[in-house]
């Protein structure tokens, strides 16, 4: 045992000794979003920070961190140097609540409360993730109805007392932004990693946009959604290569990335809300839109080898995910192009599918996640 190790171990055993703060430690990825960035915006509502501390457990070092109320401070996870690393330290080992939402945050002292927020419903299940032995010790998992006890518990392991049916906070927005508006969103997840393009699927995606090939179809989409009189947002999955996509010259289609959320002071849910329809494939994006009752296009021309590298959460893709199936640009085009007879084909299974698999979200989520909290923990006493 190192000198560091020593003092680390001595550090651990005279911390526990000291009884837990009512302090709370929130995660997501990116920082300051999902379902963490929705429950910590009502507890701000509910002013906990006036009477207990929070803390953002944070991932990149160059964010700009925004600026943070009363009693509300951050540390990274990725520590770097003494004073983070103590900063790090003394929150996981002192914090009673920590509610995580992408990595998994474990326990450090028997007597803290962890909560799972979610990254999304499955779709795909990815082994090195999605697995207790990686998940750890859970006081609570929350879903977003029933039906997902039985895939949650049978494929990943999770505990079936553990599941907690109240819904995902971040699915709030969408009640309180739901008036439709003239524009489509597509969010695709990721092909090739940008860092390792060595990786992934073999059919290249050269703009991020699966089914989209070449710079002719790009145009042709772009002209598409002009017709129509729409406008696209593509919301690009964080590691998505996209240096050929800013080369081209759209009118129609807006990169909606980080970087326009904050300069339009929207929230991605707030836009999602709002879209006429969803373009998407594999993501968990899938299951939030259905509460919108609004047409979903499915670009799943590589489903096969894409099932091929992480497991389905149904038998088959198509048992479980409905709307219309995209094969190529063409098909993109004609779905943009037939958003009203697509409304109208899909509306009852899209419904059906809402009741079963978003059964919980009612715009209540961050509330009921409150009060379950208090009822069974004494959270903000």
């Amino acid at each position: 045992m190192n000198v560091r190790q020593w003092i680390k171990k001595i550090g651990i055993q005279l911390i526990q000794k000291i009884p837990l703060r009512e302090d709370i430690i929130l995660e997501s990825h990116p920082d300051f979003s999902d379902n963490a960035l929705a429950f910590y915006e009502y507890l701000l509502q509910k002013k906990v920070n006036t009477r207990h501390k929070i803390y953002w457990a944070v991932y990149n070092h160059t964010l700009s961190i925004p600026s943070l109320p009363e009693q509300v401070d951050y540390f990274y996870l990725d520590a770097r140097g003494l004073k983070q690393m103590i900063k790090r330290f003394l929150a996981l080992y002192r914090c009673k609540y920590i509610f995580d939402s992408n990595a998994y945050i474990k326990k450090r002292r028997s007597d803290q409360v962890r909560i799972h927020l979610g990254h999304g419903m499955l779709i795909k299940i990815t082994k090195d993730y999605h697995n207790m032995q990686k998940i750890g010790e859970l006081d609570g998992y929350l879903t977003t109805s029933p039906y997902w006890e039985g895939v949650f518990s049978d494929r990943i392991g999770i505990p079936k007392e553990c599941l907690l049916p109240l819904g995902y906070p971040r699915t709030d927005e969408m009640y309180r932004y739901k008036e439709e508006q003239n524009y489509v969103i597509w969010l695709p997840t990721y092909r090739q990693h940008r860092l390792h393009k060595g990786q992934g699927l073999s059919v290249m995606s050269p703009y991020g946009m699966p089914g989209i090939m070449t710079q002719d179809e790009l145009q042709e989409l772009d002209e598409t959604l002009k017709k129509q009189g729409l406008t696209m947002y593509f919301r690009p999955h964080p590691v998505q290569d996209l240096s050929l996509l800013h080369t081209m010259t759209l009118d129609a289609v807006t990169i909606a990335d980080d970087d326009f959320l904050k300069k339009h002071k929207i929230t991605l849910y707030q836009l999602l809300a709002g879209a006429r329809a969803l373009l998407t494939d594999y993501s968990s994006v899938y299951y939030d839109f259905l509460l919108t009752e609004r047409p979903i296009g499915l670009t799943i021309m590589d489903s096969e080898q894409y099932f091929s590298m992480y497991d389905c959460a149904f038998p088959h893709y198509e048992d479980g995910i409905k709307g219309s199936y995209l094969y190529t640009a063409q098909d993109i085009r004609e779905f943009i192009e037939h958003l009203p007879e697509e409304r109208q084909q899909h509306q009852a299974e899209l419904q059906e599918l809402k009741t079963r698999y978003v059964e919980c979200s009612d715009g209540r989520a961050c509330e009921k996640l409150y009060y379950y909290m208090k009822d069974h923990y004494g959270f903000d006493r």
